[in-house]
């Protein structure tokens, strides 16, 4: 069994057999969208912009919580106070392992809004409670998501630095996961779009949609049963 937690933004926590993993706990319109006294086994940064890292450094140092991400995330999460022990650089393709737990980052990326150009973003497999959940972060581009598989894939749909609902449907309609849940959103249409473009083309996909403090429990019933219920 999976729970999986919607923060608001990109942030997740996805929990099985006592690990927690929190993901992107960012800062949104000035405000962190995840409490500093979160308690997590992991946290992931995908990108070192603070709309994804956000307090993650605090949240790992109150519980002293392993903290991975990509070399610029680290280096940030550093600087705000998480000591060398507790961090770890994600490398693209080599898995990290803890019980229970396999993550697998893919090289991705976001656009720069004030900058320009392009940042480095990480798409992520985890692998836990039976699942193979499909995170993509901040990305703008699908890379190599399009050819993995996944039960669960979440995937952005603001635009911006990120996909369009087009972009994020067409991975839908092309990884085929079990469930397709929508984050990042800038407008109350584009998780309604997502989600109807889904039901009609997605060839199996449910569309999930979200709201913050909203928790998603996923099983295998009887060995072989996808099930989920959206509390």
């Amino acid at each position: 069994m999976l729970n999986i937690t919607y923060f608001g933004h990109t942030s997740f926590a996805m929990e099985a057999k006592g690990t927690t993993i929190l993901l992107n706990p960012g800062i949104w319109d000035g405000n962190p969208v995840v409490p500093d006294d979160f308690e997590a086994r992991i946290v992931i940064a995908t990108n070192h912009a603070d709309d994804a890292i956000g307090n993650a450094a605090t949240i790992s140092v109150n519980s002293k919580a392993w903290f991975l991400g990509s070399k610029d995330a680290a280096d940030k999460a550093a600087e705000q106070g998480v000591k060398p022990w507790l961090l770890h650089v994600l490398e693209t393709e080599v898995p990290y392992e803890v019980p229970n737990v396999t993550i697998t980052p893919y090289s991705l990326s976001r656009i720069d809004e004030e900058a320009g150009g392009h940042i480095e973003n990480l798409g992520l497999i985890i692998e836990m409670g039976g699942m193979r959940i499909g995170y993509l972060g901040d990305s703008s581009i699908r890379g190599l998501f399009e050819k993995l598989e996944m039960d669960i894939l979440i995937v952005p749909v603001g635009g911006g630095a990120t996909f369009e609902v087009k972009d994020a449907v067409s991975l839908c309609i092309d990884t085929k996961p079990r469930i397709g849940i929508p984050m990042r959103w800038t407008s109350e249409d584009q998780p309604k779009k997502f989600s109807k473009y889904v039901e009609q083309f997605g060839q199996g996909t449910k569309p999930v949609l979200m709201e913050p403090n909203q928790v998603l429990v996923v099983q295998w019933a009887a060995g072989n049963e996808f099930r989920y219920e959206l509390n």
